[in-house]
């Protein structure tokens, strides 16, 4: 006995020792699994098979997701293969998209700044060679000299009005002319001489037609200096240096600064508002020297000059408040009210040509002895002006 469970293998012993409690096990046999060309044969097209594809260019990634129709699909045709895209009504997608779209930037205006302000004599000029309406009848202003204009010359006068007289006649008044040069020019600042004739005219028809044409000459000069390119400053002075005893017109020095603003298109166009002022001597602060004294007068050198009637305006060389304040509609047509001395004008201006510089200037005097007159008592001024 002992030698045949030498003989035994050592489950045998095993399982014939714990027989009583361990279970059975039973083996079957598993059919073979059919080959992958029965399972290609027998699925259906909607099966999804993944394959190993051959790469069919070295230049294309392996990773690379490649599609491609596989052969034995049921109802294989060309139809079936195209791909159709279906519009999807989905609030939440546009809404997505729309977040992912970039917004579109906002379009830049770009404005053209204005050309500079100068000035030709009382009228208004720009950097760019144009010259516009008077921003003035009488009293100077600050801005430098145009660059592209040397000189102007002027013939300016006022009526007379007496006894309720009819307004728009002459009623004897009087004129006189100046001519300007600008004489040297460098970088911002502008120097010229002037020189005025008190006497224009000669015979019976005017009052001051007792006086030889060029009677009553004189000089003066103009010193000006841009302040940016829409203000300036300027010193000089008309009939300063008189060359007989017969002017009448004042010597008439002065210190002005001007500023102006461009109204229109944020800034860059017109209207074009222009305020003028300053201080001045001569008749810019004894206009009515024989019958009233400005009480706005300062600073005065009395005993200047000794001289009777109206010539006696230079006796007293005073000081006083002057300015102007302008509107320039447009390249041509401007209006101004002026004020020196006690008086008062208002007056519109137009500048009657693109080339050469043609101006003139027609208005009112509302004002006198720092009282606004009756209108029976208004007298007109005129200017008439040429560039060259």
């Amino acid at each position: 006995m002992r030698k045949l469970f030498q003989f035994l293998p050592t489950p045998l012993l095993f399982f014939g020792t714990f027989s009583a409690s361990a279970q059975p096990i039973r083996w079957e046999p598993i059919p073979p699994l059919p080959p992958i060309e029965t399972i290609n044969q027998v699925r259906t097209k909607d099966s999804l098979v993944w394959e190993p594809l051959n790469q069919t260019s070295s230049a294309k990634s392996q990773q690379d997701p490649e599609w491609q129709i596989l052969p034995g699909d049921s109802e294989s045709t060309s139809s079936s293969h195209k791909l159709v895209w279906i519009q999807i009504d989905d609030p939440f997608l546009h809404e997505n998209i729309a977040l992912e779209q970039p917004k579109a930037s906002p379009t830049t205006k770009f404005l053209t700044p204005p050309p500079s302000l100068q000035a030709l004599d009382r009228s208004i000029a720009f950097g760019n060679d144009l010259v516009g309406p008077d921003i003035s009848w009488n009293v100077p202003n600050g801005l430098r000299w145009s660059e592209r204009w040397f000189g102007s010359a002027s013939l300016l006068g006022q009526s007379r009005r007496q006894n309720n007289g009819p307004f728009y006649k002459w009623n004897g008044g009087d004129a006189v002319a100046i001519v300007h040069a600008n004489i040297l020019q460098a970088g911002s600042w502008s120097v010229g001489l002037n020189t005025s004739f008190r006497s224009v005219y000669q015979g019976d028809q005017s009052a001051g037609g007792s006086t030889q044409v060029g009677e009553g000459i004189s000089s003066g000069f103009r010193i000006a200096t841009a302040i940016g390119d829409t203000g300036g400053i300027a010193f000089g002075g008309e009939q300063v240096l008189q060359w007989d005893d017969r002017t009448d017109t004042g010597r008439n020095l002065y210190l002005m600064a001007t500023k102006g603003w461009w109204l229109g298109n944020q800034g860059t166009d017109y209207p074009l508002l222009v305020a003028n002022g300053g201080f001045g001597t001569g008749r810019f602060a004894n206009q009515d020297i024989l019958s009233w004294k400005n009480p706005l007068r300062f600073a005065c050198v009395d005993g200047f000059e000794d001289r009777q009637g109206t010539f006696s305006v230079d006796n007293d060389l005073c000081w006083s408040p002057i300015g102007t304040v302008s509107l320039v509609l447009n390249d041509y047509i401007g209006t101004f009210v002026e004020y020196r001395s006690g008086t008062a004008q208002a007056a519109a201006s137009v500048s009657l040509s693109d080339g050469i510089p043609l101006r003139f200037t027609w208005g009112v005097n509302f004002a006198g002895k720092n009282e606004v007159l009756k209108t029976n008592q208004w007298t007109w001024v005129f200017r008439a002006s040429l560039g060259f």
